[in-house]
């Protein structure tokens, strides 16, 4: 059984329509009220605290607009907005469609992003991950994503893919796609080595139930499991480690691996990194940045070297730019290295360059 719900996106349609509003403060519910007549806009306010705005053909969106106008961010964050059709009242059968403003009006002007989610219209480069000692044998290779309109040549890069999807509340579908698309595309390179793959855990409800159609394409293309490794990534945003315990359970049932990106990005991955033991740990480009000339942060990563290997967990230092960054990470006998100074990330996966001496 699959997750549906991540599968099917549905759009603001900008036909006749309702919108219902329900404001925090009753200021906000009053001043809305006042200037949505002044414009002409026909207001019903029937049910107390509740305001419902009848939308004709082409409204949406210079709402949408005018709504950002009058209202400021908290405001917009903290009401509660339905859209239904012209010919549906709002009842508590409506309450699944219930999201707050902010989301509806992200989701007004997210046509291009939900294109390209239905499309899967993305592109993986892929950045090698190489021995530290021998940076000419490549360990694995990590998808990094990108989008790209139909039809178009330019790509979208990952934050504004991640920003917008996170506004419009489409982080589900857009990460589901995204594991599909990095396991297959990935396979149709024919990479021989570990793949390794970012995944947001707040999007995950039950792994049982939503990530089926990860592992479902990987017995599709017939691949070894044991290639795979997924990275939870933004771990200082998971407030569930037993959850995230049960994502990761999930994952090493299936014959992944799994790997805990930018350790030393935040305090909460310190603990995560006791609690989930992961097989690898990635220290963040911040940490590593400038390794060579700053003993304090040189202190506090020698530990946390010392303190993944005592629980058997590889290491990996991202960002690597300089020679010197290189030299001291060889020095504290760091696993795996990736970063510009061996290879960018590209499509079709780029061998890496050995620095000269």
């Amino acid at each position: 059984m699959t997750c549906q719900d991540c599968q099917v996106i549905e759009r603001c349609t900008p036909g006749p329509g309702r919108l219902y509003l329900a404001p925090f403060l009753s200021h906000t519910l009053k001043a809305l009220h006042s200037h949505l007549q002044t414009r002409g806009y026909p207001v019903h306010n029937g049910t107390p605290g509740v305001l419902e705005v009848r939308l004709d053909d082409g409204d949406l969106q210079p709402l949408a607009h005018l709504l950002r106008d009058l209202m400021s961010e908290a405001e917009i964050r903290d009401c509660q907005a339905a859209l239904l059709p012209r010919d549906q009242s709002f009842g508590i059968v409506h309450l699944p469609r219930t999201q707050t403003l902010h989301t509806l009006l992200a989701r007004t002007c997210s046509d291009w992003l939900i294109d390209l989610i239905e499309a899967e219209s993305l592109v993986f480069h892929f950045q090698p991950i190489v021995h530290t000692l021998r940076p000419d044998q490549v360990f694995a290779y990590e998808s990094l994503m990108r989008g790209q309109l139909p039809g178009k040549n330019s790509l979208i890069y990952p934050d504004r893919l991640l920003e917008q999807a996170r506004a419009a509340r489409l982080m589900f579908q857009l990460d589901r796609v995204a594991r599909i698309n990095a396991i297959r595309q990935a396979t149709g390179h024919d990479i021989r080595c570990n793949i390794f793959i970012n995944f947001n855990p707040t999007t995950i409800y039950d792994p049982a139930y939503c990530l089926q159609t990860t592992l479902q394409e990987v017995r599709r293309l017939g691949a070894d499991p044991d290639r795979f490794v997924f990275e939870v990534v933004e771990t200082e945003a998971v407030s569930d480690t037993a959850h995230l315990r049960r994502i990761v359970d999930f994952y090493r049932g299936a014959g992944f691996r799994v790997a805990l990106d930018d350790l030393g990005a935040g305090y909460a991955s310190l603990n995560l990194l006791a609690e989930l033991r992961p097989d690898f740990v990635k220290f963040d480009r911040a940490m590593v940045k400038g390794i060579d000339q700053d003993p304090f942060r040189q202190k506090v990563l020698a530990k946390l070297i010392e303190m993944a290997g005592e629980l058997g967990i590889a290491t990996i230092a991202e960002g690597v730019e300089t020679r010197a960054e290189w030299d001291w990470l060889r020095g504290q006998q760091v696993n795996y290295v990736q970063g510009y100074l061996f290879a960018r990330p590209a499509t079709p996966p780029p061998a890496p360059e050995v620095p000269k001496d």
